[in-house]
């Protein structure tokens, strides 16, 4: 189970990212009342440009655990981008519970200034590192420039709209009950006030996405301990009620339609009646929207109208993103997983402070990654 969690996220970063892991181990470790030399397993992810902005590292199993000081038995490269943190935990438990390892770290994060800064991100960095594939077919899908993954979603956006007659208004409605969330969350980079006007006069990056419905990359990172032994931990025992991934191979093109997420398949056998709190991937506000209707609270093209429905703030009647989400925390190194895993961590154990959904015992947390959205990991905690 996880004895220890913490993070460290910051607009810009001027240590190194090894530092800055280091950093946020130390207070995960401190947490979890543990030392780094009881670390026998080892989860990671990777995305390219996001460690002193390299285009790849020369076995990141080795250079982890070197810089960190420990030795562990198993290494675990999971590298599907945002899911991956909710992938590590699970396989932690796993392993754990065989008898294989007693004590895992799951880091998840790395710099998202690099690239940034040089106006790519990791899902267009082939326009920096000319050596870099993202796709089996890049020439005959990388031909014009863009901004993937903010062209791809905004693409979806418009199909959303012409589908189902989805608005402006309503995706701004989201953003602006995510931001009421985040003004109670100290770990929030964006707290102030929102309202519909504000993300609606915010300027449009892709059409029709606006600025305000996009994510922030950040430099941090989010480090999770699972161990058998919780003794020595103040965290509430949480249990995995329910675990499961879908991973999809098409291509934009093959797919049914772009409305669509692999969340439709990660998520069946969840029981959602009775959940406290959703966390779900967010992107860009469509994204939320997306797993809305993929995860089963309302029928696809109903999203829209269910925000204009519904209270989704952590005092409403249906709680989404508690903490305000990536979309006012950061998405550090490109990766939001982390983030949603660590809402919810911080509500089961009634850590959400200003924040705080009363009483919640279950929480659900959806997270969308990889190339073209083509990964979905959906997860149920139970405080135990």
């Amino acid at each position: 189970m996880i004895v220890g969690f913490a993070s460290s996220i910051y607009k810009k970063y001027e240590g190194s990212t090894f530092q800055l892991l280091a950093e946020t181990v130390s207070k995960a470790m401190e947490m979890a009342n543990m030392e780094l030399k009881q670390i026998d397993g080892l989860f990671y992810t990777y995305l390219p440009g996001t460690i002193e902005g390299k285009a790849s590292l020369h076995f990141p199993s080795f250079q982890i655990p070197t810089f960190l000081g420990i030795k562990p038995r198993i290494i675990d490269s999971v590298d599907y981008g945002g899911p991956s943190a909710l992938t590590m935990v699970y396989r932690a438990e796993k392993l754990i519970s065989a008898g294989e390892i007693e004590n895992a770290l799951c880091i998840v994060g790395g710099k998202a200034s690099f690239l940034r800064e040089n106006r790519v991100t990791v899902d267009s960095v082939d326009r920096f590192f000319g050596n870099v594939s993202l796709t089996p077919f890049d020439e005959f899908y990388r031909i014009y420039e863009d901004i993937n993954p903010v062209t791809d979603y905004a693409l979806v956006a418009k199909r959303h709209s012409k589908l189902f007659g989805t608005t402006d208004e309503q995706r701004a409605l989201l953003a602006v009950m995510q931001r009421k969330n985040a003004m109670g969350n100290n770990k929030a980079l964006y707290r102030t006030p929102l309202t519909v006007k504000d993300v609606l006069s915010s300027r449009v990056v892709s059409d029709p996405l606006r600025l305000l419905e996009i994510v922030y990359p950040v430099d941090g990172f989010h480090v999770f301990v699972v161990s058998k032994h919780h003794s020595k931990s103040d965290l509430r025992p949480i249990k995995i009620e329910f675990y499961n991934e879908a991973h999809w191979n098409e291509m934009p093109t093959e797919l049914q339609d772009i409305v669509y997420t692999p969340a439709i398949e990660s998520s069946k056998g969840a029981k959602i009646n009775g959940v406290d709190a959703f966390e779900l991937y967010d992107s860009f506000t469509i994204t939320v929207m997306l797993q809305i209707e993929d995860i089963g609270l309302v029928e696809k093209g109903r999203a829209g109208k269910f925000v204009e429905d519904n209270d989704l703030t952590y005092q409403g009647n249906v709680p989404i993103n508690t903490g305000g989400g990536s979309l006012n925390v950061g998405q550090p190194a490109y990766m939001s997983g982390g983030v949603i895993l660590e809402e919810a961590l911080l509500q089961l154990n009634n850590m959400a402070y200003n924040h705080q959904v009363k009483g919640a015992n279950r929480i659900l947390v959806n997270g969308i990654g990889g190339w073209n959205r083509g990964h979905s990991v959906t997860m149920v905690l139970r405080g135990e």
